[in-house]
């Protein structure tokens, strides 16, 4: 199953989580009316003076419960109540993943931090994001957790967030770190976050009815100890009737939980076996994840929460929250989850716990793959969401190829602008300094740091630009929003200062919006499966692609067969001007509602006519590659070798 299945597959569970959620509802409403009745045939059958029983005739007392129109009051206030509960938590969640992490009681990392342990997860994290081709997610950690555990968040790949817990810091080596992050991207890039935010929502609705009980209970004492200054029976009445129905109500909201429990525990479990095997697949490091749960399941802390909402959040978490039996767990045993990434682990790891490791030496080393240069167009749309091991491996390159000083610029605000504005200022030399004149006048601050920034602008390797530029942007969205909204203002001021707009220009500006514009997180989002309404989008990106192709005869023919397979107007006299860059910007916009089956679809017609000549070198796969991450499609990095590559025992000296 590919990535794009995988996103469409997590949008159907959605509707079996709703089944399921009315299957649980249906069984409260049940559960509820029952215990309702029995406080009902109890009330009736009392005389008010204590001298009559408890129960008087069933039938009788039937009948006038149906006759009396309470039941439906019941299931109407228990479904109010069910609502208002799912409501309020979805409410609650509404900003996405960042929303998430401070509900959990997370605090965001300072990128710029130089603490080991949060510089660890920094590297760790960034490099995984370059090799998988997306956004680095904004991290935070649980500062009072001392168990080991980590979840994502969020409703878009592009607003995902990474929560890790201080024992994970503490306790994980580099390797065991990465087989836990990789886990983690793995839910990413399966279209899990989503529908854990959802699940959350809904069972906060069912556990409404346990919460109502205690309300109940706890009234109940309060009116039976006023009843002590009053000589009116009715009130002593009343209180055990509510202390009962308290009682009975608290019993019953644990149906709610218990049916919770097991949603979540029928949703959660093939996903974590998935995500396993998947860290697996991206570092070639079973030993690395082997070991983080093998460290869970020798402390005596292991993976669980103290937070209050750890219930709420184990079907999140890398390991269990809380302790449960196995049957509702949300997570495989331990053991057994460690027995299907490495067999044999458990049995060498005393003594592979006496050997120092070398956590850069972890993965295994291996030769390219065969698509590193010469990529086939029916195997491009597949890359997306796929991470090998080499990929991973690169990316570990690519970022020790970053100079440590040019890292410590733009994990800081104003360094990350700097090096925004410099890739602006690198297609502008003829007007050069009246771009410098207006970052001057309008963004002061940030001109130090330019000027420290820009020579390394000028000599950078262009495999680095990217990765740089996303750990920038990551950087910049801990911005408050006002201050984003004023750096894109200014950014896209300085893209038009020339009136045209450049590849490298069109990609900082896209992508800056992209991390900094305020996020659109909804709970629910319809996706279309019709392309009729796009043709015209579809034409404007699919000639513009023609364009950034080396071969522009190859590509014009590709492009009209594109057009053919599309049903769009071939239009060949159309020209790139007549397009430009914003209408690719809006195509792209436009296709992000349609759903991932027709998204690859695009996607691979766009690797069609971008490497119609057979190949594809590094600049155009990175075209597709920005088409893709725009789509909410990412795609790995693109191994280089030979002459083309860049050369791990070339390391750049930092420079001041």
């Amino acid at each position: 199953m590919d990535f794009f299945e995988n996103q469409d597959r997590a949008r159907k569970k959605t509707v079996q989580l709703v089944f399921l959620f009315m299957l649980g509802l249906v069984a409260t409403l049940v559960a509820v009316n029952l215990v309702c009745f029995v406080a009902y045939w109890a009330v009736t059958s009392s005389d008010g003076y204590g001298s009559s029983p408890m129960f008087g005739d069933f039938s009788t007392a039937w009948q006038s419960w149906w006759g009396s129109n309470l039941n439906w009051q019941v299931s109407w206030g228990i479904l109010a109540a069910v609502v208002i509960g799912t409501a309020f938590r979805f409410l609650e969640l509404a900003g996405g993943g960042k929303k998430v992490a401070e509900w959990a009681g997370a605090t965001p990392v300072d990128m710029s931090s130089q603490r080991s342990e949060y510089r660890q997860l920094i590297n760790v994290c960034e490099e995984m994001a370059i090799a998988a081709g997306m956004p680095v997610p904004e991290l935070y950690v649980m500062e009072r957790e001392q168990g080991i555990n980590a979840f994502v968040a969020g409703y878009k790949i592009n607003q995902a967030v990474l929560v890790v817990t201080k024992g994970a810091l503490e306790h994980l080596t580099r390797d065991q770190l990465q087989g836990v992050i990789g886990h983690e991207y793995s839910h990413i890039l399966n279209g899990d976050m989503r529908l854990n935010v959802r699940l959350m929502a809904f069972l906060a609705g069912l556990v409404m009815i346990g919460q109502i009980g205690r309300f109940l209970f706890h009234s109940g004492f309060s009116t039976g100890h006023r009843r002590s200054y009053r000589s009116r029976d009715n009130d002593g009445r009343l209180a055990i009737v509510l202390v009962a129905a308290g009682v009975l109500f608290v019993a019953v909201g644990y149906i709610g939980v218990l049916v919770g429990r097991m949603i979540k525990a029928a949703v959660s479990r093939q996903r974590e076996f998935l995500a396993d095997a998947s860290s697996v697949q991206f570092t070639r490091n079973p030993d690395g994840i082997a070991g983080a749960l093998y460290e869970i399941k020798s402390r005596a802390e292991g993976s669980q929460l103290a937070h209050r909402h750890a219930e709420d959040m184990s079907h999140f978490c890398f390991g269990e929250t809380v302790a449960l039996s196995d049957r509702l767990a949300t997570h495989p045993p331990i053991l057994e989850r460690i027995k299907r990434v490495n067999p044999n682990f458990i049995a060498k790891e005393r003594t592979r716990r006496r050997q120092t490791e070398s956590a850069e030496d972890s993965v295994a080393r291996s030769a390219p793959d065969a698509f590193n240069n010469v990529l086939m167009a029916a195997g491009v749309a597949a890359l997306a969401g796929q991470v090998s091991p080499d990929q991973v491996k690169y990316a570990q390159k690519l970022y020790k190829h970053i100079p440590e000083q040019v890292k410590i610029w733009v994990h800081q605000s104003e360094g990350a602008k700097a090096f925004i504005y410099g890739q602006v200022m690198l297609g502008n030399d003829e007007l050069k300094q009246s771009v410098l004149d207006e970052i001057s006048q309008r963004d002061p601050k940030v001109m130090s740091s330019l000027k420290n920034i820009w020579p390394y602008c000028k000599k950078m390797d262009e495999q680095l630009r990217q990765p740089i530029l996303e750990i920038a942007l990551a950087t910049l969205k801990r911005l408050p929003e006002s201050e984003r909204v004023i750096f894109l203002d200014r950014l896209e001021f300085l893209v038009q200062l020339d009136g045209r707009v450049d590849f490298i220009e069109w990609v900082t500006l896209t992508l800056t919006r992209m991390r900094l514009q305020q996020a659109d997180d909804r709970g629910f989002e319809s996706l279309g499966s019709n392309l009729t309404p796009h043709l015209a989008a579809l034409s404007d990106l699919f000639r513009i692609l023609v364009e950034q192709s080396r071969d522009v005869v190859e590509a014009e023919q590709m492009y009209k067969s594109v057009c053919e397979r599309f049903g769009i107007v071939y239009q060949p006299n159309k020209t790139l001007q007549e397009v430009g860059f914003d209408k690719l910007s809006s195509a792209l916009l436009a296709l992000q509602t349609v759903s991932f089956s027709h998204r690859k679809a695009v996607l691979q017609a766009c690797a069609d006519i971008i490497q119609s000549d057979g190949e594809i070198d590094f600049r155009e796969y990175e075209v597709v590659r920005i088409i893709a991450e725009c789509l909410e499609c990412p795609m790995p990095v693109l191994v280089l070798s030979g002459a083309e590559a860049i050369d791990e025992r070339d390391i750049p000296i930092p420079f001041s």
